[in-house]
């Protein structure tokens, strides 16, 4: 009798960016973060005969597509029941494609005989099919698990940050496809160069002060960690007013925060909708 492979598991937690989106598409460093409340697991109990079976049913026609694209052929697709549950919300800005896509590739790892880079270069690729041309960033992040900037092109540095402030995330309640909103900024290079290229200047100024913030903050040094961090936050939410992505819905409940005593809001991902992250002043 031919032997099973054991059942797989693996769990991949969600992400979110301090700073620097849509810039760093161009070459700009952003800074992304875990967040370990958020995660999808995936879970395949392989089978003799049969073909492949993907619960919950509603997502099947997808990941055989995906699977189809990373096996190059249908005719290749794993033999058993492949699981998947996820608490990351869809087009929240927090990860739930490069989650999918990172746990997709780490279980074909062992049957593509995958390195680590293998992996990372696999699950951008799968990550290609819901952004058009992903940076690479959320895939990092994912993998990685802790604070990371990323610079297209280049390793992820980790800057060790063992302490945070405090962040919370409000839902806005809209969603926008990630390629329409990389779309509207792209667009802006055409109609106005000059202010485009500003934009993606003044995210990667965001980036920088929120690094110097975070490592403030993580030596101690609260009060002026807490102001940099809230500076960058607020350049990133000019950015994304400037280009249009932010709507009514999450300009009102970045006022609502705001009101309430938050240092800082922004809205987290590609933007349109999603998830607002606000930060706080210490108790």
């Amino acid at each position: 009798m031919e032997a099973m492979e054991p059942v797989f598991n693996t769990i991949v937690h969600g992400k979110w960016v301090l700073a620097g989106e849509h810039a760093v598409l161009r070459g700009y460093p952003a800074l992304a973060m875990p967040l370990k409340q958020f995660h999808l697991s995936l879970k395949f109990k392989p089978e003799l005969s049969g073909g492949l079976i993907v619960t919950p049913n509603e997502v099947s026609d997808v990941i055989k597509a995906l699977l189809s694209d990373a096996l190059f052929e249908e005719s290749r697709l794993p033999i058993g029941e492949l699981h998947l549950e996820s608490t990351i919300p869809i087009g929240a800005g927090l990860g739930s494609s490069a989650a999918l896509s990172v746990a997709l590739a780490r279980w074909l790892s062992g049957s593509l005989a995958l390195d680590t880079q293998g992996v990372i270069d696999l699950a951008t690729r799968l990550e290609h099919r819901f952004h058009g041309q992903s940076s690479g960033m959320d895939v990092a992040s994912v993998i990685s698990g802790e604070p990371i900037v990323f610079t297209k092109g280049s390793k992820p540095e980790h800057i060790g940050i063992t302490k945070m402030p405090r962040f919370t995330f409000y839902d806005s309640g809209r969603r926008v496809p990630t390629k329409q909103c990389v779309s509207s900024v792209e667009s802006l290079f055409d109609t106005n160069r000059d202010l485009a290229q500003s934009l993606d200047e003044r995210m990667g100024q965001a980036t920088n002060y929120a690094v110097d913030g975070l490592i403030r903050y993580n030596n101690g040094d609260v009060r002026d960690g807490l102001v940099f961090i809230a500076r960058a936050m607020s350049i990133s939410h000019e950015c994304f007013s400037a280009w249009g992505l932010v709507p009514t819905e999450a300009a009102r409940v970045i006022s609502g925060v705001l009101g309430d005593g938050a240092l800082a809001a922004k809205l987290t991902g590609a933007g349109g909708g999603g998830m607002v992250v606000a930060l706080w002043p210490e108790s």
